[in-house]
């Protein structure tokens, strides 16, 4: 299961599974995560690219600064065994926040 984000000028913080991928369907995409005590990394990815979460983690999903809208597409994780909700049932926004 799957769902598409259109990003234009906002940055949105969502909560993710690990194994959940982000793939770019259209425009240029940045990433970035809550990452505790480590420094964060930043992801930037072109259309076609994707990237595997390893871990849960807040995610920071916008489209790059000046390059126009972006389409994000947020794959589900598999499924773990047992698992009793659906993953779009466990999808959160957390609310929206400006990209500096």
């Amino acid at each position: 299961m799957s769902c598409i984000l259109f990003l234009e000028a906002e940055c949105r913080r969502l909560r993710l599974r690990a194994g959940a991928e982000l793939v770019c369907r259209g425009g240029s995409l940045w990433l970035t995560f809550e990452a505790g005590e480590r420094p964060s990394p930043d992801v930037m990815l072109a259309p076609g690219e994707r990237y595997r979460l390893h871990r849960d983690a807040d995610v920071f999903i916008a489209a790059l600064h000046g390059a126009g809208p972006a389409l994000c597409q947020i794959e589900a994780p598999p499924r773990s065994r047992g698992a009793g909700s659906s993953w779009l049932g466990r999808f959160r926004w957390l609310g929206s926040a400006r990209a500096s």
